[in-house]
């Protein structure tokens, strides 16, 4: 009786660790080109040539907040930083470079930030983004099945807040994912980008997009003490 209770609660405990890479939408194709930031992946490759990161470092993939963190190996060090975010990219399109730009690096963490799918031409729900981050996550896994994931919240972007209710419910979705997955966790910005409940202007450039140097000092104050952990 003792041995059979507990092969069902290891059944349990294990279950509660199998992510659902289900979708939970209808599929959603790209309206644009998945490649059509072939030469930022071209300039990788030619960096990896030059000098090849070491294997078990810590790979940041995703779109322009990371591309334009440029001092991110800098503000985060002694973490072995490996920034492979580039341009306004989505997630298809960091699917499509997964294995040029991700997984060849063989990283004991990659962290994920993509903030762009939900602010195209072509509309997409917040279920389609959550489905485009689990197909992701479920790329990465096939390769790499026990590496540590981070998935980062969307940010709140001033010039994105008539959106906002898309972007915490695609932040929900995601992380409610991510809660369901082994060795995958979830940073949450929001904290610290608000001031009275909305977007603080003083850390976004002027497109009200991006953010300026004190923006990265607040993301830095979030990300290090959490990557500091499993480094």
């Amino acid at each position: 009786m003792k041995k059979h209770f507990l092969l069902i609660l290891i059944a349990g405990l294990t279950s509660c660790h199998k992510p659902n890479y289900n979708s939970i939408d209808a599929p959603w194709e790209p309206d644009y080109k998945v490649d059509r930031s072939e030469n930022a992946i071209l300039n990788f490759e030619k960096q990896d040539t030059e000098k090849m990161p070491a294997p078990g470092g810590i790979v940041f993939t995703g779109s322009s907040s990371f591309t334009k963190w440029q001092a991110a190996a800098q503000d985060l060090a002694p973490l072995p930083i490996i920034n492979r975010g580039f341009g306004g990219s989505t997630l298809p399109e960091v699917i499509h470079y997964a294995d040029r730009a991700v997984t060849k690096y063989q990283a004991k963490t990659i962290v994920i930030y993509c903030e762009n799918d939900m602010f195209g031409k072509k509309k997409k729900t917040p279920e389609q983004v959550r489905d485009a981050y689990v197909a992701l996550t479920k790329k990465i896994r096939d390769k790499q099945p026990d590496v540590l994931l981070y998935g980062v919240s969307l940010k709140p972007s001033p010039s994105r807040w008539e959106r906002k209710e898309d972007v915490i419910k695609a932040n929900k979705l995601i992380r409610d994912f991510i809660e369901s997955d082994k060795n995958h966790e979830y940073i949450d910005v929001w904290p610290v980008m608000l001031k009275n409940g909305r977007p603080d202007g003083s850390i976004f450039t002027s497109d009200s997009l991006h953010m300026n140097e004190e923006g990265y000092r607040r993301w830095t104050q979030v990300f290090k003490p959490i990557l500091q952990k499993t480094a």
